[in-house]
């Protein structure tokens, strides 16, 4: 391979180009493997190498490639699990068709690699998780004493289970006997008030006295925030939201909290252990995430049974400090499957 591109979308493509580095997942291949980030629409002929994520707008990305140079070598990454698939793939014939186009197919999912290899027995299909930039995510760590923002829950996309997860702290309240810092985080407001989704929180996050642009301070952090918002009386709702609102941001509000949450019944790679992993807060995570066997083996729960993931709260947040240790540890060591340098390890076998 002498010169490689990954074609994205254009605002993948704009979010790469704006940000010093990339969360965890499909963008940091551009770094570990030396290819340029490119679009459909751009000149794609010096390439002799193309990387292409297959979702609802990019099925036909093989086809153009291919007849721009019909002697490219192309990689299909598909990084949706299996349920998420279903989705947008409605017409598994048609898939593949597109699938036929490609030199190399790969998954980031391993539940998702078994059923694509039960759909296309004819072809390899690879697992390949996506790589994790964590030197950079580690400069966000702080000290345990240091996280006081109390406990986060994850809201996904493609499995809105936000109350779910808010009974299970209010059940750790009343385990543990007292009130918890309860926050809502990952939330994506345009997204969610297109298709009229409302949280209950008793508070909206706003921008502070010391920001450099004067008519910004005291507005939401988020302007879309008080749209999909249902302001409730403490202990109702949510204490707080936290919308996703930039990488850097992410990572910086990320790390503050003493324990996260996540409940996400959508079997998938686990992206969000990664993140957690690296600012180095422990995660109760759902067991249908890859990542969550070994990163949190000591915390992994289903997500079905309340139960487990109450009991891993309260024992993190308890005076176990040994327990806690470990789990960060642990999840730390661990994190280094997802490098970058085991992850070009990963993409060069695809090759051979």
């Amino acid at each position: 391979m002498s010169k490689g591109a990954l074609v994205v979308p254009s605002e993948f493509a704009d979010h790469f180009r704006q940000s010093p580095f990339e969360i965890s997942g499909l963008l940091n291949w551009s770094p570990v493997m030396g290819w340029d980030i490119r679009t459909i629409n751009e000149d794609l002929s010096p390439y002799d190498t193309i990387m292409l994520n297959f979702s609802s707008t990019e099925s036909e990305y093989g086809s153009i490639a291919r007849q721009i140079n019909p002697e490219v070598i192309l990689i299909g990454c598909f990084d949706y699990g299996m349920d998420v698939v279903g989705q947008y793939f409605v017409n598994l014939e048609r898939i593949k068709v597109v699938m036929d186009r490609l030199d190399h197919i790969f998954s980031v999912n391993k539940n998702q690699v078994e059923w694509m290899k039960n759909i296309f027995p004819d072809r390899t299909i690879h697992y390949c998780p996506h790589p994790c930039d964590m030197q950079n995510v580690m400069r966000f760590r702080r000290k345990p004493e240091d996280r006081n923002m109390g406990v986060g829950a994850m809201l996904h996309q493609y499995d809105m289970q936000q109350l779910q997860s808010l009974e299970v702290l209010k059940a750790v309240e009343r385990k543990m006997k007292k009130p918890i810092q309860k926050t809502l985080i990952g939330l994506k407001s345009r997204w969610m008030k297109d298709r009229g989704i409302l949280v209950p929180s008793a508070s909206i996050p706003i921008v502070g006295n010391d920001y450099s642009d004067q008519k910004m301070r005291g507005q939401p952090i988020d302007p879309l925030l008080p749209d999909i918002v249902e302001r409730t009386p403490p202990g109702i709702g949510w204490d707080a939201v936290l919308p996703y609102c930039g990488v850097e941001m992410w990572y910086s509000l990320l790390s503050q909290f003493k324990v996260v949450l996540d409940l996400y019944t959508v079997s998938s790679i686990g992206r969000f252990g990664m993140d957690c992993a690296g600012v180095g807060v422990p995660l109760v995570a759902s067991e249908r995430q890859d990542s969550s066997h070994l990163l949190y083996p000591f915390t992994r729960i289903n997500p079905y049974i309340p139960d487990e993931a109450v009991k891993f709260v309260c024992k993190l947040l308890s005076q176990d400090t040994a327990f806690y240790e470990r789990v960060e540890r642990t999840a730390l060591k661990n994190l280094e499957h997802y490098s970058f340098a085991r992850s070009k390890e990963r993409m060069l076998r695809i090759f051979e």
